[in-house]
């Protein structure tokens, strides 16, 4: 299972309770990418972008792992529609899968943006982000992936169930 989204669209926050609820192991990119910053170090935002790069290859490295061995996952990332297809289409393949898209509203996407940059990892470079501006408020960013695979937009600027969610996924995928 892929959980997309822009940032701050709450993907961690489905992705979690998705994860216990299917027994599957959670790969989420931040996860790999502040653990890289906190050995590697994130200096600027170049160097921020360079780890995001590797913590994608960690990640997708790590989702074909457990593919190969017929185990199955929650795949957590900003992943959107034109710039994630090459890398997804190859773990799609062959293998049961659905994606649950997170979005909200542009101006919800940024204030929890602003609101959560002073607690994320520093490595992030979410101030510099904000002070050049949020390309991400919009399509196709903010469109999920085109995988040929069911995918349910979840709206988290509303309330929403985790467990509708896990029932939505387990209907497609067993």
């Amino acid at each position: 299972m892929v959980v997309s989204g822009p940032p701050a669209s709450g993907k961690t926050t489905v992705a979690l309770p998705l994860a216990r609820a299917l027994a599957l192991p959670l790969v989420a990119k931040d996860t790999v990418k502040e653990a890289l910053m906190d050995v590697l170090g994130a200096g600027d935002p170049e160097r921020s972008r360079q780890l995001s790069r590797a913590a994608f290859a960690v990640i997708r490295a790590l989702a074909r792992s457990h593919l190969d061995t017929g185990a199955g996952l929650v795949l957590e990332a900003n992943y959107s529609l034109g710039a994630s297809e090459a890398s997804l289409l190859p773990l799609v393949a062959g293998s049961r899968a659905v994606v649950v898209h997170c979005w909200a509203p542009p101006e919800v996407l940024e204030a929890r943006y602003r609101a959560r940059a002073a607690r994320r990892h520093p490595g992030h470079q979410d101030l510099a982000h904000l002070a050049r501006g949020l390309p991400w408020l919009g399509p196709p960013a903010t469109e999920p992936p085109d995988l040929g695979v069911p995918c349910l937009r979840v709206d988290t600027s509303q309330a929403w169930e985790a467990a509708a969610i896990t029932a939505w996924v387990h209907a497609r995928l067993v």
